[in-house]
């Protein structure tokens, strides 16, 4: 007793009851509140400059280098093709292989020639 009132409450406090019992029902934050927070947070970050956004898009230098490497070599292949080019289909039979005069007709460039 303390100044002739009794106590309600034990002398003693079990812990682990306690955190067990906010373990069982722990507080949950309102959806809308945790948008808000994300949306805060998001507005004080910096935006990545548009080539920064392309390049991770892409894959990194990685990715950049491996797709400016397939552009040169597609373009080297279409401008100066090997000289003895296979024809797919020729090998198989669904077509003749074609000569060379109708190859600079059908390309519309005069490449194939041999007239110096």
């Amino acid at each position: 007793m303390h100044w002739g009132i009794k106590m309600t409450q034990p002398d003693r406090f079990d812990l682990d009851t306690a955190l067990e019992a906010a373990r069982a029902n722990p507080p949950q934050m309102p959806k809308r509140l945790a948008e808000q927070i994300v949306n805060d947070a998001m507005s004080y970050q910096p935006r990545a400059p548009f080539w920064r956004r392309i390049m991770a898009a892409v894959g990194g230098p990685a990715g950049v280098s491996g797709m400016v490497t397939a552009t040169i070599a597609g373009f080297w292949l279409g401008v100066a093709a090997p000289v003895e080019q296979v024809d797919p289909l020729a090998l198989i039979g669904v077509v003749d292989a074609l000569d060379q005069d109708e190859m600079s007709d059908l390309m519309g460039f005069d490449w194939y020639s041999d007239e110096g």
